[in-house]
């Protein structure tokens, strides 16, 4: 039972141990270092006061909500590549042609990375379309992408998204109209074609919105093509209207990259870049000195990106494994169905799992997880318990890896117990 002071009700239920690793990442917004962890290519996220930041190579990233500031811990994601060549430098640039509209520097309107390399959509005097676009060559036209870029509200309150297989038979427009004052989305491309296709917008300081498309432009079409993105202001009516030499919308940071979701922002500047992986590993003396191979618990926050649209492999957050990854516990994210689990694997056996808790991208999820050899493993997903299941930790378990399989997401924290806390102890972590 609870035990009340004056001031303070301290709960009988709480784990009485002090955990022997102790990870808070949205609280430190740093790494322990226990952690070794690597990136090879510069990358970007969101710094505590909302706008775009930038980290060197091999340094570690924690991420904020753009809207509400909250932080939210160690940032992860797979290797991706903006297959736009100017992302910046957009005034003036070839690659970038126009219809109707001029690209104008807007150095007084301040940028979502709080620099001044804001660009300005002029529109013309003519009555129809006001767009900038770009023309990306792909290997697979039948892929999915995702097209983002950040806008702001000029004279027009709307702004839009589109692509299509640029002089490309078979292929379909796909669109998106986004309203920057009700924040809200609206398909507007090939009638028919919306299913399968998604949208965001997305709020960010300075009045600024980053605005997201997913989705394929291959109706027949089949092998390599050309993927062309187009970003232009709008009525709430129409694409097409009478322009009056004003900035209809600003843009920034366009990006197009493979992919069923939009990934942290990649600059370029003349070519196509590629951010590389995160990875993190504790090992060696580091990894013993807090781990016990008979039984433990482990307690997490974190939050998964996106999901890959292929089954296999399962990416995961984290995982006490062996090297090369034969014998693990891990925290596992189910691309194919779109929920998670945990689950152990002994002497190269066969996995044993709890069963699977769905949980859509973007949304928090806390877990307790608990292992004692000859008892096997249970965990508390919020207030729901999987039941035991049979487990035991490997011998050979002897690093603690972030990230593997493509995770993309948040780690909010993560504690370790060198013990099998109750059941009552594991509920109450979760809650």
């Amino acid at each position: 039972m609870p035990v009340f002071t004056s001031s303070i009700e301290v709960t009988a239920d709480y784990p009485t141990i002090k955990p022997s690793l102790n990870l808070n990442f949205a609280r430190a917004r740093a790494l322990d270092p226990r952690i070794t962890f690597t990136r090879a290519s510069t990358a970007t996220y969101i710094g505590r006061d909302g706008l775009v930041k930038y980290a060197g190579e091999d340094e570690a990233r924690f991420d904020h909500d753009p809207e509400t500031l909250e932080s939210l811990g160690l940032l992860i994601e797979d290797t991706r590549t903006n297959s736009l060549p100017y992302s910046s430098d957009i005034v003036g640039q070839s690659n970038w042609a126009k219809a109707g509209v001029a690209t104008v520097a807007a150095t007084s309107i301040t940028a979502p990375d709080g620099s001044t390399d804001t660009v300005g959509l002029l529109d013309d005097g003519t009555n129809g379309q006001h767009t900038l676009y770009d023309d990306v060559s792909v290997s697979n036209i039948a892929a999915v992408y995702t097209a983002s870029c950040w806008v702001k509200e000029g004279t027009k309150d709307f702004a839009e998204l589109f692509a299509n297989g640029a002089s490309g038979t078979g292929t379909i427009t796909i669109a998106y109209k986004y309203d920057l004052v009700n924040k809200t989305v609206e398909y507007t491309g090939a009638a028919g074609f919306s299913a399968g296709t998604s949208a965001t917008i997305t709020e960010y300081p300075n009045g600024w919105f980053r605005i997201t498309m997913t989705g394929d432009v291959a109706d027949t079409a089949t092998g390599a093509g050309t993927y062309r993105f187009h970003i232009r202001a709008r009525t709430d009516i129409s694409g097409n209207y009478q322009g009056d030499n004003t900035d209809g919308i600003y843009i920034w940071g366009p990006q197009v990259e493979l992919g069923s979701f939009p990934t942290s922002y990649i600059p370029t500047s003349g070519s196509a870049v590629t951010r590389a992986v995160d990875l993190g590993v504790i090992n060696g003396t580091s990894f013993t000195d807090f781990f016990n191979y008979n039984e433990g618990t482990y307690s997490t926050k974190v939050r998964i990106n996106g999901y890959n649209p292929t089954g296999y492999p399962r990416p995961f957050m984290f995982a006490l494994q062996s090297n090369p990854g034969a014998d693990f516990w891990q925290l596992v994210f189910n691309n194919s169905g779109q929920n998670f689990f945990t689950e152990t694997r002994e002497n190269t056996g066969t996995p044993r799992s709890n069963s699977a808790v769905s949980r859509a991208a973007g949304e928090d999820v806390i877990v307790t997880s608990a292992v004692k050899n000859g008892e096997g493993l249970t965990s508390y997903y919020g207030s729901s318990i999987r039941t035991n299941v049979d487990g035991s930790l490997s011998p050979s378990i002897d690093s603690l890896l972030f990230n593997q399989y493509n995770y993309n997401g948040t780690i909010s924290r993560l504690s370790y117990y060198p013990q099998r806390l109750t059941d009552a102890q594991l509920q109450l972590l979760t809650s």
